[in-house]
């Protein structure tokens, strides 16, 4: 299942379900506004949401066009969030930052929202409370975190595959830069090793350290991320934003 966050007159945005191609979309707001709504009741929405995920590929489910453009990150704000502050950037939004800001390096990994976490849940129970992965990007200046945005679409576990590995793909100004790989299998793994032992809230986004790649950029430079199952297919929709500087 996919998920994504349409913006809207609201902070929060409005939640749908797109396809498999990222091309189409239902909304949701009968089942769940809002992702963050979404989550607080993750096991008994979660279903009903899937249900519609699959009349989207069916065409039994009455859809729209579906375009990245019009996304927010899939969670505009959250609880908590280990890479920086709650409030993100939308997933083709311009970086804007102060004039004179040099140093300015983006860092890409594969993150997961999770449902309730207990303290005492162990790795594999811990890991079995990751409700979506999405890819996150965290702008640093000068070693200090310059805000942070995430994919246009989070998806379930099952959407990663467990064929061979998946590529992140960062492009600077349309040329490759570096290329992380991680599989199925050991993103899980990964998830369980963060987050067990940390109580936390659903909703709450951890990167998982899983296919970490950082690029140098520069005002005027146009970054561009995504990561490819092993058919070449955009798993999570791009992050493509434009380095500015505030008038």
């Amino acid at each position: 299942m996919k998920l994504a966050t349409l913006k809207d007159s609201t902070r929060d945005g409005k939640l749908v379900v797109v396809s498999k191609d990222l091309t189409r979309c239902s909304e949701v707001g009968h089942i769940a506004r809002t992702l963050q709504a979404a989550l607080d009741d993750w096991a008994h929405v979660a279903p009903r949401l899937e249900r519609v995920a699959l009349g989207l590929e069916t065409g039994s489910q009455p859809t729209i066009r579906f375009h990245e453009h019009d996304a927010a990150s899939p969670l505009p704000r959250a609880f908590f969030w280990a890479g920086g502050s709650g409030g993100f950037s939308g997933p083709r939004d311009s970086i804007r930052l102060a004039a004179g800001a040099s140093d300015i390096v983006v860092t890409t990994q594969l993150a997961v929202i999770v449902d309730d976490i207990d303290a005492a849940d162990g790795k594999d129970a811990a890991s079995r409370k990751a409700a979506l992965f999405l890819l996150s990007s965290d702008i640093s200046v000068g070693g200090s975190n310059a805000g942070s945005s995430f994919s246009p679409v989070a998806v379930t576990v099952d959407e990663l595959g467990d064929e061979g590995h998946l590529a992140v793909l960062v492009r600077r100004n349309g040329k490759s830069q570096q290329c992380g790989t991680v599989s199925a299998k050991d993103a899980m793994s990964g998830v369980g090793a963060v987050v067990a032992g940390r109580p936390l809230i659903a909703g709450s986004i951890v990167a998982s350290g899983s296919s970490r790649v950082s690029c140098d950029l520069a005002v005027g430079d146009t970054v561009r991320i995504e990561m490819k199952d092993h058919t070449g297919h955009s798993i999570f929709g791009a992050i493509e934003q434009t380095v500015e500087t505030r008038d």
